[in-house]
Parts: C-alpha cells; sequence; structure tokens
C-alpha cells in the first residue's frame, strides 16, 4: 500500500465536501458517546499552551468546536491529507487563528515550527508506518507537550466476541472489512485501516519506541451490544476503558 494510493482513495471518499455548506458541531457533554465529544470533553482539561496542530482533521468539527469552547488557543495548524476536505473546511471554518495545510500524517518533515499540543483522531490506524510517522510527531512537541489520539480499541468486548465467534473484527465497515456501512463494497480493506491497536500496543510503542514518557489513558462510553445503559456502560468504560472503551489517551512528551 503506498501513500499515493490512500491520498487517491480518501481524495475520492471525501470528494462531495468540496461544496459543504457547514461544519458539524460537536454536542460539550458530561458522557461523551463517540470520538468527536470524547475530544471537547477531555482535551481541553489536559492542554496547556497556545499551539495546536491537527493531523487528519477531516471535516474540520473538532477545530471549530475547541477553537469556540477555549479562547485562549493562538495558533491552530489543521492538516488533512485530502484535498476535497480541506477545501471544505476553507470555505466554512473563518478563524484568524487557523493555518491550513495539506500534509500526510507520516511524513510531517515539511511542518516547521514546534507545538504545545498535536491531536490525532482516527488517523493513526490509517498510517503506513505509524512508528516512525509518530516519532516523528513526538519531534514536534515543545517540552512538556501533548499528543491526544483516539483510535479504535481491538480489545473492546464486542470485538473480542466476533473473534470468538471466528469473525474479523473489522473496525470501519463489516462483513469482514468488505462492506461499507452504507452496504457499498469497499474501496480499501477495512476502509483503510491498515493498524489495530489496544491501550497496551499503543502505549507501549509510544513510550519504549516513540520518545513519550508516559501515557493516560482516557476511557468513555461509545455504547454497545449490551444494553445496559448510558450511566452504566460510562462507569464501566471508566473502570475498565481496556474492555469498554474506544482507545483515547493523552501522551506526553
Amino acid at each position: 500500500m503506498s501513500n499515493l494510493s490512500l491520498k487517491e482513495h480518501y481524495e475520492r471518499k471525501y470528494q462531495e465536501e468540496n461544496i459543504v455548506e457547514s461544519i458539524p458541531s460537536i454536542n460539550d457533554v458530561d458522557i461523551p458517546r463517540d470520538r468527536f465529544e470524547a475530544a471537547l470533553k477531555f482535551f481541553p482539561k489536559y492542554f496547556k499552551g497556545e499551539e495546536i496542530l491537527e493531523l487528519g482533521a477531516g471535516d474540520g468539527r473538532v477545530a471549530k468546536a475547541l477553537l469556540q469552547k477555549d479562547q485562549s488557543i493562538k495558533k491552530y495548524t489543521l492538516g488533512d491529507i485530502s484535498r476535497p476536505r480541506l477545501n471544505g473546511v476553507r470555505e466554512n471554518l473563518n478563524d484568524a487563528r487557523i493555518d491550513i495545510v495539506e500534509i500526510d500524517a507520516d511524513d510531517v518533515s515539511a511542518i516547521e515550527g514546534t507545538y504545545d499540543a498535536v491531536i490525532m483522531i482516527a488517523l493513526i490506524e490509517h498510517l503506513v508506518d505509524p512508528l516512525r510517522a509518530m516519532q516523528r510527531i513526538r519531534a514536534l512537541l515543545k517540552p512538556g507537550g501533548i499528543v491526544y489520539i483516539d483510535t479504535p480499541n481491538i480489545a473492546k468486548y464486542d470485538s473480542r466476541f466476533k473473534l470468538l465467534r471466528g469473525k474479523f473484527p473489522s473496525t470501519a465497515s463489516k462483513n469482514e472489512g468488505l462492506t461499507t456501512y452504507y452496504n457499498q463494497p469497499v474501496d480499501l480493506y477495512d476502509e483503510g485501516h491498515l493498524h489495530y491497536f489496544t491501550f497496551r500496543s499503543l502505549s507501549l510503542m509510544l513510550t519504549e519506541r516513540c520518545g513519550f514518557s508516559k501515557v493516560e489513558k482516557l476511557g468513555y462510553d461509545c455504547g454497545g451490544r449490551i444494553p445496559l445503559g448510558k450511566t452504566i456502560h460510562n462507569q464501566l468504560a471508566l473502570l475498565k476503558p481496556e474492555l469498554f472503551s474506544e482507545l483515547a489517551i493523552i501522551a506526553y512528551a
């Protein structure tokens, strides 16, 4: 799999975002139910600084929500590999603090300067070489800086149930990674998810091979097949994120 073929895939997939008329909003809630609500809840609690780099920034909804919530942010660099997505953000997100760049997160050598924080939501699983990419991203952080990562947790209980039944726990599609959630054949296997992580595997990679000093686990209720109710699901996610939460972490430089 080459970076060029991945870029072509994401430009095809998100081509309609060239002409979007607005950027979705994120609910600011106490109990997050998806990766966007989780980012809005967790990231501001750990961010100490003025400059943010978001890689794989997608449709810009996280940048929009954080800039509205935190007026102490002085610079927000928003990067993505997909030109249509960047065009949509450029047309709909008007904030003097924003700098929009076309960047492949596997190679951030073109990015100048350092940052207080890097945000990577639904990105690391798409990287061709996440180990070396995270080494380069670590070098972009100022002393005391953080990286916020959210990625599917391959060890979550519903994935374990699938494995017990002999099924592949695909994380961005269904039908063993071959069919999209819109019932169309996938363009890339499991929609381009190339790597699968647990809290332990990601934490070890970041601390033992990428130069981060420590990793903090963050659990949030992302729903599930067991109908226990929102409050209980959230308590389980906080108590045992390795089993009941998607994978969200803060890694410290």
